[in-house]
């Protein structure tokens, strides 16, 4: 009878741990609620993914270099959701995507963050592109695979850790000189396996 309540145990916490598992799979799986933040702010070379900055360019000038893709919200009739696009590596072995975003705070126009995923849904609306690669990188060299340890000594302890998963959330006053009195908020969220990278999302948004 122990037995069998042991074996039970260990198929219901099996279970949970497959549910858990699936529940962070990339980092558009983890919630948007930053719980604490440091002073600073993510430094403008790992706020730069092939040559599109955050807050310089917009998804059209994303769209002019990376081909014509689709916007998308999820969920898709939010009115305060994200416009995202997506493209997906070009070779047929390689899942790897990137993702453009611009919420309200950019004017659903210009960026203000993107992902990179390891591998992504089948049900997200990607375009192909040969500039996507498993390689790509961000100017600080934020990637994938890289070790848990490399991002932290970039940019310090986490301010939020837990299985599978690591968020560096940092705040102060704008930067811009024509907005001094609004608050930036930036950061870098990444999901963890055997301690290394497997998506990772990067944010900058300023707002009044």
């Amino acid at each position: 009878m122990r037995s069998s309540s042991l074996a039970l145990g260990i198929v219901a916490s099996l279970a949970v741990l497959l549910a858990w598992a699936g529940a962070v799979d990339s980092v558009r799986d983890l919630g948007d609620e930053l719980k604490s933040m440091r002073r600073g702010r993510v430094s403008m070379a790992n706020i730069t993914l092939l040559d599109v900055r955050i807050g310089r360019e917009t998804l059209d000038d994303v769209r002019s270099r990376f081909g014509a893709a689709n916007a998308f919200r999820v969920p898709p009739n939010s009115a305060s959701a994200n416009d995202e696009i997506c493209y997906s590596s070009a070779a047929p072995a390689d899942e790897t995507r990137v993702i453009f975003a611009s919420g309200p705070m950019g004017g659903w126009s210009e960026v203000t963050e993107f992902q990179v995923l390891s591998r992504g849904a089948a049900t997200l609306p990607c375009a192909r592109s040969n500039r996507v690669s498993r390689s790509v990188a961000t100017q600080g060299g934020i990637r994938l695979d890289m070790p848990l340890e490399e991002l932290r000594s970039m940019l310090g302890a986490p301010t939020e850790q837990g299985p599978g998963y690591a968020v560096f959330a940092f705040e102060q006053k704008s930067d811009h000189p024509q907005r001094p009195d609004f608050d930036m908020i930036s950061g870098v969220k990444a999901t963890i396996f055997d301690g290394r990278v497997t998506s990772f999302q990067v944010f900058l948004i300023e707002s009044n």
